[in-house]
């Protein structure tokens, strides 16, 4: 069988995890890995007996072989990277956040697009079986309409640089309230109409704790809550007119049950046979686009990119959380996203009254 062949920019953590994952998954296999560092290329390389070592990111990009680039550097990193990629013609598959703000995720999207490469967010909640097994459960009315999602996630990170360094683009909203804000806009299919939040910072500036209560069409509520700073239950519930659905490990669904309007579970939810750890779903996907040349995966598009980082900006800037790096948004920016967002949804009305109404 011929194996899809995958490099490595990073040699962190989050690698090592996808260098796991795709040593046990069929038809894939790391060709190469690539740090600043060689040495440290070098002994990733020995540890999973990857092929290749560069110690720069720039051999690794003229590398024949590479028909795949997982980028596993720092946030602050990320837009740079991609960017490296796309010029050198390589797929490429951005390590969540994809860029820190919308600034510079548009310029990256805006390149691969005109360069015709393809380029993803390796968002992996949103490639989960099991998220779109909830989601055809709840498109078939099992449970009957939403009606209010509570959703909550939080790890100990405070010895993490990355997510308490604001030069680093340190943040628990872009770290890992993504997981639950990407979860709800996904059960809701669409983003909300109105935010309210609330965060606690660091001495370092940045968001350690946060809340944030959503509104969307027809009255439907949800609240997501996050913290970096101590370890809490991973769930989601999504409370509906006749029924609930509980999901454990919002991040990465292990299992999620289904219970009826009086408290019976009707349905009980759990990976396949074929489950690894969640993370191989991506790449599957992310190689089905790239040969059917398609710019992005279908799972997870570059609007949905762009409607996460939008979120995030408005939320980020009520918090008067602005990042030290390229792109950051002001008030002004986001008063001009809220104004013409206004304007698209009038225009819009007002084309759907006047198809109910011709003159």
């Amino acid at each position: 069988m011929i194996s899809f062949k995958i490099g490595i920019i990073g040699a962190g953590h989050i690698s090592e995890k996808i260098a796991e994952t795709i040593e046990k998954l069929d038809a894939f296999e790391i060709d190469a890995i690539a740090a600043r560092d060689k040495a440290r290329a070098e002994e990733f390389a020995s540890k999973f007996g990857i092929k290749k070592a560069y110690g720069s990111y720039e051999e690794l990009l003229a590398d024949p072989d590479i028909e795949l680039v997982y980028v596993g550097t720092i946030n602050t990193t990320h837009a740079e990277i991609a960017k490296m990629c796309i010029e050198a013609g390589k797929p490429c598959l951005v390590e969540k956040p994809f860029t820190c703000n919308v600034k510079t995720a548009e310029e990256v999207i805006s390149l691969a697009r005109k360069k015709g490469v393809f380029i993803g967010e390796a968002m992996w909640t949103k490639f989960h079986p099991m998220m779109y097994s909830i989601i055809d459960i709840l498109s078939k009315n099992l449970v009957g309409d939403i009606r209010l999602i509570e959703a909550h996630i939080g790890y100990n990170l405070i010895k993490n640089e990355r997510v308490t360094k604001p030069e680093l683009g340190g943040s628990a909203l872009l770290d890992i309230g993504i997981y639950p804000i990407d979860a709800v806009m996904m059960f809701m299919n669409g983003g909300p109409l109105t935010i309210n939040s609330n965060c606690v910072k660091l001495d370092t500036g940045v968001d350690a704790i946060g809340s944030v209560l959503m509104n969307f069409p027809n009255g439907k509520v949800a609240s997501v809550y996050f913290t970096s700073v101590t370890d809490i239950a991973n769930t989601c519930t999504i409370y509906a007119t006749r029924g609930r659905i509980e999901i454990d490990n919002i991040n990465c669904p292990e299992e999620a049950f289904v219970y009826d309007i009086n408290g019976n579970k009707i349905a009980e939810l759990k990976p396949n046979d074929r489950y690894i750890n969640g993370y191989e779903y991506q790449f599957i996907e992310a190689r089905n686009a790239i040969i059917t040349g398609k710019p992005e995966p279908k799972q997870h598009t570059h609007n949905d990119i762009m409607s996460f980082l939008s979120l995030a900006d408005m939320i980020r800037v009520n918090w008067n959380m602005i990042l030290p790096i390229p792109g950051e948004p002001t008030a002004e920016d986001i008063k001009e996203r809220n104004e013409r967002a206004i304007a698209a949804l009038k225009q819009r009305q007002a084309e759907l009254n006047a198809a109910k109404n011709p003159s």
